[in-house]
């Protein structure tokens, strides 16, 4: 029996080339989409869980207790917070924090006396038991000693390898140095890398005692520098630990109150503040942080994860309603051949397994295929993406229930629907040509193409609007000049910042230079509190800087005075528009001469300036309320930078210029690692997450219009095939090839523009959703929407239109011949 269905398989592929060809290629694209797919939402969904209790590790967020407008949740807590959970929470099993340390000048001096230095980025500090909660694999050392003692490292073994080469770390000094001091640490241990799924990323580990300031603070619930970690029990009832956890800042957060505000905690929440502790899974930080501001690492996208699964899942679904559209189009070449089976007492359980089989080895066969052009694609798509995407069979076994669930859900789907077709007929009336099948199921494969093009319809439109919201963006009026702005990094460690950057600006080709403190998207923010305000705070972001600030970065200066060389003003303030309408003042001079103190410092800041407002922030975000200071002001400042303005050149002059800047940087830094970036790549950057997601949207849009395309062209020749002796008879009365591509067309014509009534207003509520998440946002244009629909016809019509006019220009005695 199975030889005779495997027969048949064979058979009917030789005999339907063109419909098998189709059904293949929209089969494979649909298997290769959700597969990579897959792979792409499983990496996503996977992060931290590598950690051995990583269902019970929690972090403690709180309040957002530095801008009290903000709804969301902040990542960061005091030390103080971490003696109040072992005093109250009987359920937490171990407690550890990290803290991040910065950036620091790590240099080596090899056994021949070579000093290898790098910028090191990605240092972290962590507690000397966190190696206990955390399963990150140590190679080398000891987990519950190494970051005991003070002046203790932990590095990975690439950062191992960076330094010290075939040597043995264990032992080894590593000098790190900052712009205040320089100590000597020891390598204590060494690591595997760090997976690329994991939130605690590092290269090097500090041990906690390194930093006194940690212990000096031990006290304080306002000090938020550290991300602190829980290990729950595992018999406890998380909602009750939830529960105790709410009690807790009104017992302990008061002392820090009444120490640095001098206020009760009853007086702080007055004021209408609130003071909350909430726990957060650790496996949901990378995906549920939406909601959460100070994390120590990039998080993703929820919204863009289930955006790209359902593009896959829909994707495959059209692959799905090809095969049920086109085996229930070929329902007329199979008639006779399922009534001569039925006559000769085939049941209907028979033919249902039957045409089970042939569905289950038509989509093995597309299974086989899919799996091939994934490895070929993945890495591409793994570039595309920014990730590390990986497909072995024999180790992920949701990859293989995954394809084994494909498999029969594909058969069983693509066999059943025609199944039903073919045998609720007589079979006497099958053998004797009583029926045509051309009208039979026709309004459910009509229903089936457009729903086929309204998902294509919906797919174009978003994809085009994420390119548009992408596009204005990156060609945004930023309200200054990014082009040809070059930033050097680590002047705090130069001598003289001031003295190195002047000396920059004798180069030729730099037409202006900055010493500053901060830069568009890097600036510092606080609370400040404007005169007659009361208690009031509002939170500014800030620069320092000198007075060639503004010049340098092309803003406008729209009133009052730049900072004066001769009268620096340490006490001045320029601040933007939206400054100065969040805090009501008028747009005139009458806003010289305000005052807005510094709680946090004890002192005021007179405004001197108003400029125009400039994007300092993500692309994505308004002009929020901002300050410039000057560099020699209050404000914590703990970075400085060389701001360079360099005049167009060409790439010989360009050369030149770098080999300048490199030339004074040695002399007044020595070996120091020259550090700079360009402005323009930094906003870029920025943006790169977002791009990507549009290019994957793409991508998914072309696959199902494709799709939409391949199903509508075997339903087009089956149809021709159908009305071949109509076509015959209407040219020899008379009907030209223009009346017959009509005739042909116009039915999938209007089903394409159903398929338009339906996705347009679908379309615009889902973009309209994620527009949401854009301060600075487009407003969908009516012409995307027309494009996308005029698009669509245009190439289902094209599609149509070539098979038609084939057919029309057909001689007519051909089709009519037998008649």
């Amino acid at each position: 029996m199975l030889k005779s269905y495997f027969i048949l398989f064979f058979r009917n592929l030789r005999r339907q080339k063109l419909f098998s060809s189709i059904n293949l290629i929209g089969l494979t694209m649909g298997i290769v989409s959700t597969l990579v797919i897959y792979l792409y939402v499983r990496d996503d969904f996977s992060h931290d869980r590598f950690h051995k209790n990583a269902n019970r590790i929690y972090r403690v967020n709180q309040t957002n207790i530095w801008n009290e407008n903000d709804p969301r949740q902040l990542a960061r807590t005091g030390p103080g917070v971490v003696d109040a959970l072992k005093s109250e929470l009987p359920e937490v099993e171990s407690i550890t924090s990290i803290h991040t340390a910065g950036n620091f000048l790590v240099s080596y001096e090899n056994p021949s006396q070579k000093v290898i230095a790098y910028d090191q980025e990605n240092v972290l500090a962590a507690e000397s038991n966190f190696f206990e909660m955390f399963s990150f694999q140590m190679v080398k050392g000891s987990p519950g000693s190494c970051l005991l003692q003070p002046q203790s490292v932990v590095i990975t073994e690439s950062t191992a390898l960076k330094y010290f080469g075939d040597e043995e770390p264990l032992g080894k000094l590593l000098e790190l140095s900052t712009d205040q001091n320089s100590k000597a640490f020891e390598v204590t241990g060494v690591i595997r890398d760090a997976p690329s799924s994991s939130y605690i990323d590092f290269d090097m580990l500090l041990s906690m005692n390194s930093f006194p300031k940690v212990k000096e603070n031990s006290w304080s619930w306002i000090w938020t520098q550290l991300e602190t970690f829980v290990l729950i029990d595992k018999n406890a009832d998380i909602e009750d630990v939830r529960a105790k956890l709410g009690l807790i800042p009104p017992k302990y957060a008061e002392t820090t109150l009444q120490k640095a505000m001098n206020m009760s905690f009853d007086e702080y929440l007055k004021t209408g503040k609130s003071w909350e502790l909430y726990l957060q899974p650790l496996t949901q930080i990378h995906l549920y942080s939406d909601d959460v501001v100070g994390n120590s690492n990039i998080v993703g996208n929820l919204k863009i994860v289930y955006v790209l699964a359902c593009s896959a899942i829909f994707i495959l679904l059209l692959s799905c309603i090809n095969f049920v559209n086109l085996s229930i189009a070929q329902f007329t070449r199979r008639i006779k051949e399922v009534g001569i089976r039925k006559v000769l007492g085939i049941g209907g359980k028979e033919l249902v397994f039957g045409y089970f089989i042939e569905a289950f080895l038509f989509c093995l066969f597309a299974l086989a295929i899919a799996l091939t052009f994934t490895k070929i694609v993945l890495p591409w798509f793994s570039q595309l993406t920014g990730k590390t995407l990986e497909m072995n069979l024999g180790q992920d076994t949701g990859l293989t229930v995954l394809m084994i669930f494909l498999l029969f859900i594909l058969s069983a789907f693509s066999s059943s629907l025609p199944t039903l077709f073919l045998k609720t007929f007589s079979p006497l009336d099958a053998i004797n040509g009583k029926l045509s099948g051309g009208e039979r199921g026709k309004g459910f494969r009509n229903a089936l193409v457009v729903l086929q093009f309204t998902v294509s319809i919906i797919l174009i439109i978003c994809t085009a609007i994420v390119f548009q919201q992408l596009h204005f963006l990156s060609e945004k009026d930023l309200g200054f000049n990014k082009e040809n702005l070059l930033v050097i990094d680590h002047v705090d460690r130069v001598g003289s910042g001031a003295a190195f950057t002047n000396e920059i600006s004798n180069i030729p080709g730099v037409l202006n230079t900055s010493f500053c403190a901060q830069l568009p998207l890097s600036m510092g923010n606080d609370a400040f509190r404007p005169e007659n305000g009361g208690d009031k705070d509002f939170i500014l972001n800030f620069a320092a800087a000198d007075e060639n600030y503004l010049s340098t970065l092309g803003a406008q200066l729209i009133i009052g005075n730049d900072f004066d060389l001769d009268n620096p003003k340490a006490d001045g303030v320029i601040l933007n528009k939206t400054a100065i309408k969040a805090l009501g003042w008028k747009m005139d001079e009458s806003v010289i001469g305000k005052i807005i103190d510094y709680p946090n410092e004890f002192t005021q800041f007179e405004v001197i300036g108003v400029v125009q407002d400039y994007q300092f922030s993500l692309l994505e975000k308004q002009v929020e309320p901002m300050g410039i200071f000057n560099i020699e002001s209050k404000v914590y400042s703990p970075k400085k930078f060389a701001l360079v303005r360099i005049a167009p050149q060409n790439g010989k002059a360009w050369a030149s210029i770098f080999g300048s800047l490199k030339t004074i940087w040695k002399e007044h830094m020595g070996d120091l690692p020259f550090k700079y970036e360009f402005i323009d790549q930094t906003f870029a950057a920025k943006l790169q997450s977002k791009q990507q997601f549009g290019s994957s949207l793409l991508i998914m849009a072309g696959l199902a219009l494709l799709i939409a395309c391949l199903g509508l062209l075997g339903m087009i020749i089956y149809t021709l095939e159908l009305r071949t002796k109509e076509i015959g008879t209407r040219k020899i009365l008379g009907a030209s090839i223009f009346n017959i591509l009509i005739l042909i067309s116009r039915g999938y014509t209007k089903l394409v523009i159903v398929a338009f009534v339906i996705g347009a207003p679908l379309s615009y509520w889902l973009v309209q959703q994620w527009l949401q998440d854009f301060g600075n946002r487009i407003t969908p244009s009516i012409w995307v929407f027309a494009l996308a629909g005029i698009g669509t016809l245009m190439f289902s019509f094209l599609v149509t239109g070539y098979h038609s006019v084939k057919a029309a220009i057909t001689n007519p005695i051909e089709a009519l011949k037998d008649e």
